[in-house]
């Protein structure tokens, strides 16, 4: 059930050309349920310069096994008044939000192979969902393949974590594809969805 917390940022990073990764500790509850795929709802407070407060919904990239605090990977390009607060965050300041909220992106319960396709941040409930089933030993039979589609190099973030992913489980793999990257690009381009019609015949 829905419901609002307080929390303290303990971590900003910028991760890409656009987009930062901020961990929440949970404050008042200090813990929190959900299921991997929901959503938090920001309560952005009014610009100290002016405006007026803004509620922005956002995906928990964090698993449910990290119940004490959550993750969001906010992209801020768009430069409104959610896009300012979360630049302006530092380590130490306030948050407020109703958690969880939003359906669950649910995986069909059989062994057929899974098919995760996201773009940009949108691989944010994705991560969670990953990390949730990786940790599940009854998920050990259940091949998961992910595909993240961004425009160029620079956007991307969160590789490092996916190739180790990839050596560390047998039935997770990803690949990564540019519908803009640079010349000297060798690996897989084009728009993810075609690219993945093109190379999945049967999804789930």
């Amino acid at each position: 059930m829905a419901q609002k917390f307080t929390a303290e940022v303990i971590k900003k990073e910028k991760v890409s050309s656009k987009v930062y990764c901020v961990t929440f500790q949970l404050v008042s509850p200090p813990a929190i349920s959900f299921r991997a795929g929901q959503n938090m709802m920001l309560m952005i407070p009014a610009s100290p310069t002016g405006g007026s407060s803004v509620n922005r919904t956002m995906s928990i990239a964090s698993p449910p096994s990290e119940n004490n605090t959550l993750l969001m990977a906010h992209d801020t390009s768009p430069h409104g008044p959610a896009s300012l607060w979360t630049e302006q965050l530092k380590a130490g300041d306030p948050a407020t939000f109703v958690a969880p909220t939003g359906g669950v992106l649910s995986l069909l319960p059989t062994n057929k192979r899974k098919v995760l396709i996201a773009t940009g941040t949108g691989i944010a409930p994705f991560r969670s969902i990953i990390l949730d089933k990786l940790s599940d030993s009854q998920s050990s039979d259940c091949t998961l393949i992910l595909y993240w589609g961004l425009r160029r190099e620079e956007d991307v973030f969160w590789k490092e974590e996916f190739d180790e992913l990839q050596k560390l489980f047998r039935n997770f793999s990803w690949r990564l594809i540019y519908s803009k990257p640079n010349e000297s690009w060798i690996g897989d381009r084009g728009h993810v969805t075609e690219y993945v019609m093109d190379n999945e015949k049967e999804m789930e």
